[in-house]
């Protein structure tokens, strides 16, 4: 009754978890943790292949940390063929469970003993489940390596099989719920950087100037120790903080030198446009977008523009966009300016504008990150890929 008690609360915190990678590690846990399993590793199918998505194994992340174990594998993909342990549950759509690595004979399959090699860790007995969806699709794999019971190795017996399969029945239904998501938000963040791109073309900038400044937007508030909520909603709003430029004359935007002072009241009003255009959608991502697009042209010292706020009553938002814009402004190519300011030049007029033009806890939040931001910054002086590494 236990056990059957246990799989219900697994199956309700699966189906509140819509995070991809959250949930896939919380499925590792919990398999590891029903079959006395030491270590586990999760595969995703994609494009008829099995790649590779995570793994656990405290035994490792004891001894060399859990960074050093993760950073020990490499990133790959396996066919879904015999030719694997994982490629062979997959392509045969059945569990898989070996009770001695070491002694496998005349199998299609064979046990790599690569890892074992490069770490020492021996792996003896293996699970493998075959995770499958209503339709009979294959969603991925997850293989949970060296049964422990009472601190002494043995092997996975037939209620572990029966524990396990219920399991990937609950991660079946889960994943595809989050990979309908991502799907959702992935569509989402393609239509916001469209329109945000529709800005930037009159502008003559380029598309990647607000991917610059969404990443370095999401950098400063992971910085900042915000709820990935809020990161997820600024790094998604940031995008169209300058969507107010559509209705800025050509002649205004595309100007080679400086603006009159006619000129600049009229493009400062593109902060006022945008905030309009944006503030009556019911979405908090365009919620929070029409706060930025209002607000990121706006000082610390209450110098800046529209309504000339100061200090705390600026959203939070909108200062760290203020800095991510501003930063991105003075090292890429500008109609108004030959070429871009220096890394170097730019961290220390960044420097000096702190508790002028910028927040100090969001200048500060900057500069701890200044290494990932440099990183950043250059990966898109290189590529016009939608996305950045991590870290």
């Amino acid at each position: 009754m236990r056990t059957y008690d246990t799989l219900i609360e697994i199956g309700i915190k699966l189906s509140a978890e819509k995070d991809l990678a959250k949930l896939l590690n919380i499925i590792l846990e919990d398999a590891c943790k029903l079959c006395k399993a030491d270590a586990g590793t999760f595969y995703l199918e994609k494009n008829n292949k099995l790649k590779y998505r995570i793994s656990r194994n405290p035994t490792l992340e004891e001894k060399m940390s859990k960074k050093n174990f993760l950073e020990s594998i490499a990133p790959h993909s396996l066919p879904i063929s015999n030719k694997s342990i994982a490629g062979w549950s997959a392509k045969n759509k059945k569990i898989l469970n070996i009770k001695d690595l070491n002694s496998i004979k005349n199998c299609p399959y064979c046990h790599n003993t690569e890892f074992e090699e490069k770490t020492g860790y021996k792996c003896k007995s293996m699970l493998t489940v075959p995770i499958i969806d209503r339709e009979n699709k294959l969603v991925g794999v997850f293989q949970l390596i060296n049964k422990t019971e009472k601190w002494q190795a043995t092997f996975f017996s037939r209620a572990d099989e029966k524990l396990a399969e219920s399991l990937a029945s609950q991660a079946a239904v889960a994943i595809r719920n989050a990979q309908l998501t991502d799907e959702l938000k992935s569509a989402q963040l393609e239509t916001i950087y469209v329109l945000g791109e529709a800005a930037e073309y009159k502008d003559k900038e380029t598309g990647n100037h607000i991917k610059r400044v969404a990443t370095f937007s999401k950098i400063i508030a992971e910085t900042l120790g915000l709820d990935d909520n809020l990161i997820e909603t600024i790094y998604k709003g940031s995008p169209l903080h300058d969507i107010g430029k559509i209705g800025i004359p050509d002649k205004i935007l595309t100007k080679p030198g400086k603006l009159d002072a006619d000129e600049w009241e009229i493009m400062k009003k593109h902060t006022t446009l945008g905030f309009k255009l944006l503030k009556d959608s019911k979405s908090d991502i365009i919620k929070t977008a029409a706060e930025i697009a209002y607000t990121h042209h706006e000082r610390w010292d209450g110098k800046g523009y529209p309504r000339g706020l100061a200090g705390k009553k600026i959203p939070l938002a909108g200062k760290i966009v203020a800095l991510s814009d501003f930063f991105d402004a003075l090292t890429s190519e500008r109609p108004y300016r030959k070429e871009p300011f220096t890394l170097s030049k730019t961290f220390s007029m960044i420097e000096e504008e702190k508790g002028k033009h910028f927040c100090p806890e969001t200048t500060d939040a900057f500069f701890r990150a200044i290494k990932h931001i440099e990183k950043i910054s250059d990966y898109f002086t290189k590529t016009s890929e939608p996305t950045a590494p991590n870290p």
